[in-house]
């Protein structure tokens, strides 16, 4: 993935051979039972693994986790049809699931959704729009939010698989991205979108839980992506001190230069250790929210820094696309905004506080 990481993010477009490759490796279904077509790995393993990549290539990393959490997505809420029909072309790398949840005018506040799904013909008619769709392009399929009952704002929530093939159904490539370029993300669009019965995941009106669940699983996998990047940049930048001569000696020397990696080092460490603790509670079946929030704020807050510290490290040659930190510092701000801004996340971290005893 490395040596092609740099024309990934110039040409912008998906790569399916390495994708598929990922695949064969099993990461992609790595916690997935085996019964569907996964690995039956736990959550920690995976976030070791997707470190890995994102210190290579942040836009493969990236895909990877949709895939993560859109299969525990489905496999802690659909039935066992579903399961078996949705999850092993999942986890084989055969097909993609996107999230079809932000809308022009929705971001964190996913009670305020507007698309609607109306009952008609033994199934569900959909109308709206999505934004911002990971991989959405290339999705063979999507788990879709809508409103069932408008007038129930969170409550009125229930999720859909789409197919891409259905009639009504459209994507369209969006803008330029600064960074993670390579997912074909794209808006999407269901105009008198017909889905059966079948494919209602879980109850009418009840999707709403299973997306924060969701999300809060996402939020461990966001900060690994973040992890990834800085260490990968962290490793650019410790090669490039080494080598660089300045007045007569390599700028690793340089008390200036040192204190950067000692700090980027230390808070990469940091890192590490609050995502692997979020990542064991969710084995243990036990709450990770508040956890999951402080792995993914502190985790893309400490990559912003750390790919800035790299440029800098880097001098004027960090500035330009040449340097493979120039990259990583622009992959690395999605990770603030990802799966809930890094303000909602302190609202998050802050209301769990508040619950706990003093």
């Amino acid at each position: 993935m490395a040596p092609r990481a740099a024309q990934i993010d110039r040409d912008d477009v998906f790569p399916w051979d390495l994708y598929r490759q990922v695949g064969e490796l099993g990461i992609l279904g790595m916690t997935l039972p085996r019964e569907y077509g996964g690995e039956g790995a736990d959550n920690v393993s995976l976030c070791v693994a997707i470190e890995e990549l994102a210190a290579a290539s942040a836009t493969l990393a990236n895909a990877a986790l949709l895939a993560k959490i859109q299969g525990d997505l489905l496999l802690r809420n659909c039935d066992d049809a579903q399961r078996r029909r949705w999850l092993p072309p999942l986890a084989s790398g055969e097909q993609i699931c996107l999230i079809a949840a932000t809308e022009p005018g929705t971001g964190s506040d996913v009670a305020a959704i507007q698309t609607s799904a109306v009952r008609r013909d033994g199934g569900y008619v959909l109308n709206g729009e999505k934004v911002y769709i990971t991989a959405g392009l290339v999705g063979a399929f999507a788990v879709v939010l809508a409103k069932t009952d408008p007038t129930a704002r969170h409550r009125g929530l229930s999720a859909f698989i789409v197919e891409a093939d259905r009639h009504g159904y459209s994507a369209e490539k969006s803008d330029d991205f600064m960074g993670l370029r390579g997912l074909a993300t794209s808006s999407l669009r269901f105009q008198d979108c017909w889905v059966p019965a079948e494919n209602l995941i879980g109850a009418e009106n009840g999707a709403f839980d299973a997306a924060m669940h969701s999300f809060n699983t996402g939020r461990i996998f966001i900060a690994t992506l973040a992890l990834g990047i800085a260490r990968g940049a962290f490793d650019e930048s410790r090669k490039y001190a080494e080598h660089r001569q300045a007045f007569g000696q390599p700028i690793a020397d340089f008390q200036g230069v040192q204190f950067m990696l000692a700090d980027m080092a230390t808070e990469i460490d940091a890192a590490r250790l609050l995502i692997h603790r979020a990542a064991r509670l969710k084995d243990e079946s036990t709450d990770f929210v508040k956890e999951a929030s402080m792995a993914k704020l502190f985790a893309s807050d400490m990559a912003q820094r750390a790919t800035t510290n790299a440029v800098q490290i880097h001098g004027g040659y960090g500035y330009t696309k040449a340097a493979a930190v120039e990259r990583m510092y622009r992959d690395a701000k999605l990770t603030q905004i990802y799966e809930g801004t890094n303000q909602i996340q302190r609202v998050i971290i802050a209301r769990a506080l508040r619950k706990e005893p003093v």
